[in-house]
């Protein structure tokens, strides 16, 4: 199965060190590491964590055919602690994956390769550039199937940037914290149950991947109305939660893709989930086994 995914990298930069991530690069290495062949579309820029996130991507053995370099800064979340020691995140605008551009030529590479799947999220929506660059790829190719992780984040969407994931996308994923975004932007009705709503106002939707935390997730089919629930996750140490959404997504839908009926997707999404929050990295080496 062969991935376009396009989307952010940041670097979450703290004083003394400086962390890769981006929920487009997790997924993309989730699916690296289960055997998927990626293209990942990104903007880097002409500096040292630029240079340093084009070798994390390739170790991961995502191709870097459509890696694009401008002269905006590679993107990056500046951490901070407040008085009392509370972390403070300043996600910086207007870098390089705010400004990634696709011509007709880059276009054509991208048909040449056939991916099957397509990938985008709101985040790299947030400028523009990068959105007029999704539109080209939506409106200019043919994909078995698009995957949205809706992945709000404050001040990086807007309602253009959630409707164009709900009405373009095959799969969705959205959790229980950013439903309520649909519901408050008009796009879906607040008086209907949400997955009835959702399924009301985009039809074009097949599933709805719906997470809730520590109650787990359930799988909306809409194309065959029936709903699949997780049950709750397995007993784990929680250590972070960071990358375990991306890896939901990533798992469930490469193994779905290739055959995984939703329940066993389910179970392959969750247990990787698990041993994402069991760790303090976000793509843990014991998924690398």
């Amino acid at each position: 199965m062969k991935y376009l995914v396009f989307g952010e990298i940041i670097w979450d930069v703290y004083s003394d060190k400086s962390v890769i991530g981006g929920a487009p690069f997790n997924f993309s290495a989730n699916v690296a590491l289960m055997g998927g062949d990626v293209y990942f579309i990104t903007g880097l820029g002409h500096d040292v964590l630029g240079a340093k996130a084009e070798e994390y991507i390739a170790n991961y053995g995502i191709r870097t055919d459509f890696l694009c370099r401008n002269d905006k800064p590679t993107g990056q979340c500046l951490v901070t602690l407040n008085e009392k020691g509370v972390p403070q995140y300043n996600v910086l605008t207007d870098v390089a994956y705010d400004n990634v551009t696709v011509d007709a030529a880059m276009l054509e590479s991208m048909k040449s390769c056939r991916p099957g799947v397509f990938y985008f999220n709101t985040l790299a929506q947030r400028c523009a550039v990068s959105r007029k660059a999704i539109l080209t790829i939506l409106d200019n190719m043919e994909f078995d199937c698009v995957f949205c992780d809706v992945n709000i984040r404050p001040g990086c969407w807007d309602r253009c940037s959630l409707n164009l994931c709900m009405e373009r996308a095959d799969i969705v994923k959205i959790s229980d914290e950013e439903a309520h975004f649909l519901t408050e932007c008009g796009l879906v009705d607040a008086e209907l149950p949400f997955a009835d709503a959702v399924h009301k106002a985009y039809p074009n939707l097949k599933l709805l991947i719906f997470t809730m935390g520590s109650k787990g997730s359930c799988v909306y089919d809409f194309a065959e109305g029936k709903v699949y629930e997780s049950g709750e996750p397995g007993k784990v140490k929680v250590v972070s939660t960071v990358g375990a959404g991306d890896c939901y997504s990533a798992s469930f839908v490469h193994s779905y893709l290739t055959g995984a009926s939703i329940p066993e997707a389910i179970r392959i999404a969750s247990h990787r989930s698990d041993i994402v929050v069991s760790h303090t990295e976000a793509i843990p080496d014991a998924l690398k086994a």
